[in-house]
């Protein structure tokens, strides 16, 4: 059952859960989309929906090529990248709760590092994996490292994203609570598993009174502060 932000009713309270870490995703969630994934696709020549698996079955000069022009816009969209509305506001309140926050990414590490260093004020999240982990998303195993790390059961964790079939499959097969943003309102519920996310908001001032609905906000002594800066 998916529940919309604004109109789900919390739980009784013999229902509610402990919360005890946050994972996120990073382009489109923590920032404001500015990656042209159809031109990326166009020039790269991919036929299906996962560029970065697609790449990896091909020789190796046509993967060298398709990893450039990736590359290439990658590196041109860090120039644009801000923090996603809600974003920092969001962190600061996991913060407060003694929540840890953690990233998955399939854009690189070199991204992650210009986001924390041009985007975010915060302490940075921890661990944040990047597209050098393998598998990357859909898979769960970035995930379900950060869960190890953390010393917490995936059911206790929640996976934020934009993308319903990377963040909410890879939050989904890792037993997290995945929520869904979906700042455009575009999702709908098709017959593709593992694509349905526990909760949809529209945007991420909503995260916050969700997790206050359906979960115990406890600060949690059996995890690592996130790293500082």
């Amino acid at each position: 059952m998916v529940a919309k932000a604004q109109t789900a009713d919390a739980p009784a309270p013999a229902e509610r859960r402990v919360l005890r870490g946050v994972i996120f995703d990073m382009d489109g969630t923590l920032t404001v989309p500015n990656h042209d994934f159809a031109e990326m696709y166009r020039r790269v020549g991919c036929k299906t929906r996962d560029i970065l698996t697609e790449i990896e079955s091909w020789p190796e000069d046509e993967r060298k090529r398709a990893n450039d022009i990736i590359h290439e816009m990658e590196t041109e969209a860090l120039a644009t990248m801000k923090a996603m509305p809600g974003a920092e506001k969001l962190g600061a309140f996991l913060d407060g709760k003694g929540l840890p926050r953690g990233l998955v990414t399939r854009n690189v590490q070199a991204s992650v590092a210009h986001f924390h260093a041009n985007a975010w004020t915060l302490p940075p999240f921890s661990p944040a994996l990047a597209r050098e982990f393998k598998p990357y998303k859909p898979a769960p195993d970035a995930l379900l490292h950060i869960c190890k790390r953390w010393n917490v059961p995936p059911s206790q964790v929640v996976m934020i994203g934009d993308s319903a079939k990377d963040d909410v499959v890879s939050g989904n097969r890792a037993g997290c609570v995945t929520v869904l943003l979906d700042t455009e309102g575009k999702w709908r519920i098709g017959s593709e598993d593992g694509m349905v996310p526990h909760f949809i908001v529209n945007s991420l001032d909503e995260v916050a009174p969700t997790l206050q609905a359906h979960f115990d906000l406890g600060t949690s002594t059996n995890v690592p502060e996130p790293a500082r800066a």
